[in-house]
């Protein structure tokens, strides 16, 4: 049985991932952020800044497999704290893959990066025109090429870049989970009926993350080193699209208002993908409808409130 470490396992992505990746014939191996272990679960603290301690984890564990999830996520994030995405999205990556250099066998690490790279417009493929517009996607984009740095010799490494998805568990520095946790609280009577947003224009994909984990797991074994490969539905909605569909789902009525601090400082109109290369490879596709996706986030915020 293979060994597959996670990082940032109790993230997110992670947390869908590992639970999936468990019913597969892996050992998992789920590691986090020290301050961050959650009391429930099986959890190994690692802080991918401290390169010995990084050392001395891969070579208890000695993975087979890495799947690199752990990192500042949020392009909001970024503007307020641009060091700490440096050093942990650049640094935190140079210092695991230094980790598995002195491992001295075969290992698979996936790599993911981010559909910011591109800095906006529509059909995006993997040869698109690389434009950095926020600390998130430089950081991104410096990490991947740490990652093909350390290509050959005994470590296959895959890019992954993911358009925009979303679903239970996601946190509030992201669009969608702050406007369903506001209906959520709207319903319950804690505030007023009035959604406070930020531009209304904006066009994303918001892919479900059930379809992102099913695209990842078939990475692990399909996809091809050296390369990289965008996970993409093809399929973008605006906001507004969202918010209306939203509206629908609310139990009550509610009044729309723009926020100007919601609002990025450098914004990207449309990001929509081209992941051609990845579907011919893996035969994956986007399969979950926008509006079972809206439904899946609004109940979690309803469960959460």
């Amino acid at each position: 049985m293979k060994t597959l470490l996670v990082t940032g396992s109790e993230g997110f992505v992670g947390g869908h991932l590992t639970k999936v990746l468990r019913e597969e014939s892996y050992n998992i191996v789920s590691t986090c952020y020290p301050s961050l272990l959650p009391k429930k679960g099986d959890y190994i603290a690692l802080d991918i800044l401290d390169l010995e301690m990084t050392r001395e984890l891969l070579k208890e564990y000695n993975p087979d497999i890495i799947f690199h999830l752990a990192a500042v996520t949020s392009v909001a994030k970024s503007f307020r704290d641009p060091p700490l995405t440096y050093n942990t999205n650049i640094i935190g990556t140079a210092n695991i893959l230094e980790a598995v250099k002195s491992l001295n066998k075969n290992v698979r690490f996936l790599f993911v990066s981010t559909c910011e790279v591109y800095g906006g417009g529509e059909h995006l493929t993997e040869s698109s025109e690389v434009v950095l517009k926020n600390p998130y996607a430089v950081s991104k984009y410096a990490a991947e090429l740490v990652c093909k740095n350390y290509l050959g010799g005994q470590i296959e490494i895959v890019i992954l870049r993911p358009f925009n998805h979303t679903g239970p568990g996601q946190v509030e520095d992201f669009v969608l989970p702050t406007i369903a946790k506001q209906i959520a609280e709207i319903e319950k009577g804690k505030r007023p009926p009035l959604i406070e947003h930020g531009s209304i224009n904006v066009k994303r994909e918001f892919m479900n993350i059930h379809d992102i984990i099913e695209a990842y797991r078939l990475a692990i074994e399909k996809c091809q080193s050296g390369e990289v490969y965008n996970i993409a539905s093809n399929r973008g909605y605006t906001l507004a699209d969202v918010l209306d569909i939203l509206k629908k789902l609310s139990k009550v009525k509610f009044e729309l208002k723009s926020d100007p601090s919601r609002m990025r400082k450098i914004d990207i109109p449309i990001l929509i993908g081209d992941g051609t290369k990845f579907s011919e490879l893996t035969g994956w596709q986007s399969k979950i409808k926008i509006e079972k996706t809206i439904e899946d986030l609004l109940n979690y915020w309803r469960a959460k409130i």
